[in-house]
């Protein structure tokens, strides 16, 4: 669909998020959905620097505490989350630019933002840990390992055919559907590895990096199941039990895969049971059916089992606590002194 920068023909306030019209004015006090102002608000609140997270007792902790396939683990999930947040960030920005809603779009532009940022942090972990060859290889593993790469092309299929084609509904709502598991269950899944090591009081830095990374994701998926919500309302179309069976099916086969990999990645992994893992990635799953009102994938998996995610699972803020959780870091910007870098 053509991008209109600005059209004095029509109302500031858009008729439609998507394949709507919209003078390109964004009229805060004049939009069609006014909580859009308190999310993008709330958003603009999270902002944080990465390298404001000390590492120093992390790079000890890895080289003398981390057992090899620990370190492999640690490697190998940071390259994996740069892959993923690296198409977030491009498929957010495609996304703001098709949408007609002048806010909806500045959130999608300041979540796009945002994923930007995560994939520099997952860099500054890297960097700070490994050598130049071994970061290298960790970058390379959703392209060197097949298991992560099937799991993850599942996804990235369904936001290319967007991206090849955005003026075709269909094709959004699919994408929208992937960037829902992409969100709320690919990204939010990994963390829980650095909680565990945080748990063994080990690599308490990249921790409270990935508790901070974890906050925003969390906003993302709950905004994106607005998104989708929205989306049904104003096209009806999409609104059938053709498409609703489809987003079961999808989520759950995504879901399945996440299960897969968990549990060839977490082998021999002390801190983080394979059973564990996978029934918090049921849990995940249906917290992300429930903000976008679709029916839960695996209904029987209605609480967060376990609660030590809670304890070191925490985000990053002074006083706010996410969907799951009631713990806070610590954090406050700091100038440059003491940095590590």
């Amino acid at each position: 669909m053509a991008f209109r920068v600005f059209n004095g023909e029509v109302n500031n306030k858009a008729t439609k998020i998507f394949g709507g019209v919209a003078s390109g004015i964004c009229d805060w006090d004049d939009i069609k959905y006014p909580h859009m102002l308190t999310l993008y608000k709330e958003l603009f609140g999270n902002y944080w620097i990465e390298d404001e997270i000390r590492l120093t007792s992390d790079l000890k902790h890895y080289r003398e505490s981390l057992t090899d396939r620990e370190k492999y683990v640690y490697n190998v999930l940071t390259g994996m989350l740069t892959s993923l947040d690296s198409v977030a960030n491009r498929f957010n920005f495609t996304l703001g630019h098709t949408c007609t809603d002048p806010s909806v779009a500045a959130v999608i532009q300041m979540i796009g933002a945002f994923e930007g940022l995560h994939a520099r942090s997952y860099q500054y972990l890297t960097s700070t840990m490994l050598n130049f060859e071994e970061k290298k290889q960790a970058f390379n593993a959703p392209k060197d390992i097949p298991l992560l790469r099937n799991r993850n092309d599942i996804i990235f299929k369904q936001i290319q055919n967007f991206v090849d084609d955005p003026s075709n509904m269909k094709k959004l709502y699919y994408a929208l559907l992937a960037n829902l598991v992409l969100e709320g269950v690919f990204f939010t899944g990994a963390f829980v590895y650095f909680n565990s090591l945080a748990r063994s009081n080990r690599m308490i830095g990249s921790n409270n990096m990935v508790s901070l990374i974890k906050t925003d994701e969390n906003f993302h998926s709950v905004f994106y199941g607005d998104v989708m919500k929205i989306l049904m309302l104003e096209n009806p179309e999409l609104n059938t039990k053709e498409n609703h069976q489809y987003a079961i099916n999808f989520i759950k086969c995504c879901a399945e895969k996440e299960k897969e990999w968990g549990e060839c990645i977490f082998q021999d992994i002390d801190t983080l049971s394979i059973p564990e893992y996978k029934d918090y990635v049921e849990y995940l799953t249906n917290v992300i059916c429930r903000n976008a009102g679709i029916e839960e994938v695996y209904p029987n998996n209605k609480e967060l089992k376990s609660k030590w995610i809670i304890t070191y699972g925490t985000k990053g803020g002074n006083t706010k606590s996410d969907f799951f959780q009631t713990n806070v870091i610590s954090y406050g910007h700091e100038s440059g002194d003491g940095f590590d870098l």
